[in-house]
């Protein structure tokens, strides 16, 4: 930074020294009062919200579910819908703010965070609820991590559960297939 630029004291943007407006945030220097409000758009709660429903429902709707009402489909419709839902609010969350493609700020466009979501979840979904705070929006990475940790685990879980559920069923199965067999061999020899 040279001699005549310095940090604004409410983005963090580089300003001129003379500056008394910044030209990022639109924060009055002189006064010290931030002229930047809140945007309008913010999807923050829906966007902690979908997962957290997803995840009730997995633990409430797809645990009592039998294995030939197929919770293993429906659990992944459920991720699926989830995570595509994640991606498209916060595409158009990132739209609405005017979101950019920023090298030095870690920022994507609103196209590129729904691919982010999409295909790296797990990574991108709190990434991009800590790095909307650079558009006035509330870092909410804490508590998406926290969602995502839980969401993933849970179905982890589920997933385990009923592979579980399916190997007793084969086990089963299998089971009723050899007395079958030793019935059918017994009427055979007499």
């Amino acid at each position: 930074m040279s001699d005549k630029m310095k940090n604004c004291p409410f983005c963090g943007e580089v300003i001129f020294k003379r500056a008394t407006k910044c030209k990022h945030c639109a924060a009055n220097i002189d006064t010290g009062i931030s002229n930047t409000s809140k945007p309008v758009t913010d999807y923050g709660l829906l966007l902690l919200g979908l997962p957290v429903v997803t995840t009730f429902l997995i633990w409430f709707w797809i645990s009592g579910l039998n294995l030939l009402q197929s919770p293993g489909g429906k659990m992944s419709l459920l991720i699926l819908l989830t995570v595509l839902g994640t991606a498209i609010i916060t595409a158009m969350e990132a739209s609405k703010v005017g979101m950019k493609s920023d090298i030095k700020k870690g920022s994507y466009s609103p196209t590129a965070w729904f691919f982010i979501i999409s295909l790296i979840w797990i990574i991108g979904y709190p990434v991009y609820l800590y790095k909307r705070k650079n558009y006035g929006l509330s870092n909410r990475l804490i508590m998406g991590g926290i969602i995502a940790v839980i969401f993933v685990s849970s179905w982890g879980i589920m997933n385990l559960a009923i592979d579980s559920q399916k190997e007793k069923f084969r086990g089963d199965l299998e089971q009723v297939q050899q007395q079958l067999n030793s019935l059918v061999n017994f009427f055979i020899i007499s």
